[in-house]
């Protein structure tokens, strides 16, 4: 991959729309690099607060990153903040390197501080297998470990990410004990190797522990009722043929998961209402059925506005590293849901691997 750092750049900015007529800002660094900013993004919002030529002198002088002709990252030119120099930065693209990012899949970024959605700082550095014996079948699951750099961040940090490999299902590990900070003193590869050890011994062991208790554990009214909101976001509800099979997988999930659906005669209605009581009362599905259900979300359909990536992962890092035991009412009414995401094979009604 090839990349500039420019520093002290000289940006002009021209307000201009999106497909939906929505004001963006648009920007020309170095009178050679353009990029488009989201309506969305703090950059265009800026707009409603001053003109573009206010825009462009903020923006002028400071730091802008490019990969393959592509913004990357930035700091404005009133950023008075860290940015590593030019050896450094080629020292890291030697060790870490930079790659194309796939949204789907297993690939993870570890900054989420990005411009451009195409490209990552980092690989994966190491990667092992796990059998866990919560599952009858595709219990072989890899655990993997990430590292990532930026050319405005002191450290080289880290993320984890674990997958199912019969489905390839994944789920970016979001917590402190997996994500350190690896100071760039010397001996860099020296220090991530012995980092990358500890990270992968905490993980397995973890894993294999709560794996095995989210089997027997029930998924909360709010947990399954986040999981079927997520699931009708990302419906596209067109006749565009490269969605209409995820949009079928998606309805059948939804009918999987919604707690609606099966618990109606169970609990009064004001507890599916995003009643605080949802998140005190146990679902149809188990902890484990949930966490598939989430996973597979998340590597097999496209993320949209109200239902990101990020949103996912972190579900699933609550399910596994947060969830809080529930006690099945004394009724007995509410029984295990047989559920597809079980059997791996069965997923999606036997149409997606």
């Amino acid at each position: 991959m090839n990349y500039e750092f420019l520093r002290n750049a000289n940006v002009e900015v021209i307000a201009d729309t999106d497909t939906k007529d929505r004001e963006i800002a648009s920007i020309v660094v170095n009178d050679k690099y353009e990029h488009r900013f989201d309506h969305g993004s703090r950059v265009s919002k800026s707009l409603k607060l001053m003109t573009p030529e206010d825009l462009g002198e903020r923006l002028s002088g400071g730091a802008y990153f490019i990969v393959n002709d592509s913004l990357y990252d930035f700091r404005d030119g009133y950023y008075k903040g860290f940015a590593h120099d030019d050896e450094t930065i080629a020292q890291l693209n030697g060790l870490l390197g930079i790659h194309g990012f796939d949204r789907l899949g297993s690939d993870i970024r570890v900054h989420e501080n990005v411009t451009s959605g195409n490209y990552k700082l980092g690989r994966e550095w190491s990667s092992n297998p796990v059998t866990i014996k919560a599952f009858k079948d595709g219990a072989n699951f890899e655990t993997a470990l990430h590292y990532g750099w930026s050319p405005f961040i002191k450290t080289i940090n880290s993320a984890f990410m674990i997958t199912r490999l019969i489905c390839t299902n994944g789920m970016r590990g979001l917590r402190n004990f997996m994500n350190n900070k690896i100071p760039l003193v010397n001996r860099w590869e020296e220090h991530l190797n012995i980092a990358n050890i500890q990270i992968q011994n905490k993980v397995d062991a973890i894993v294999q522990r709560r794996f095995a208790e989210m089997a027997h554990e029930r998924a909360s009214v709010a947990e399954l009722m986040t999981l079927a909101n997520h699931v009708q976001e990302r419906i596209r509800g067109n006749q565009n043929p490269d969605f209409l099979l995820q949009d079928e997988q998606l309805r059948n999930i939804h009918l999987i998961v919604n707690p609606r659906r099966h618990l109606s005669e169970v609990y009064q209605s004001h507890i599916f209402n995003k009643s605080p009581a949802a998140a005190q009362y146990p679902g149809h599905l188990t902890t484990l059925d949930a966490y598939n259900i989430a996973t597979e979300i998340r590597s097999h359909s496209v993320e949209s506005e109200k239902s990101t990536t990020r949103a996912l992962d972190l579900i699933a890092n609550d399910l596994v590293f947060e969830h809080k035991n529930i006690i099945l009412p004394s009724s007995g009414k509410v029984t295990r849901k047989a559920c597809a995401f079980s059997d791996p094979d069965a997923a999606f009604f036997g149409q997606m691997s």
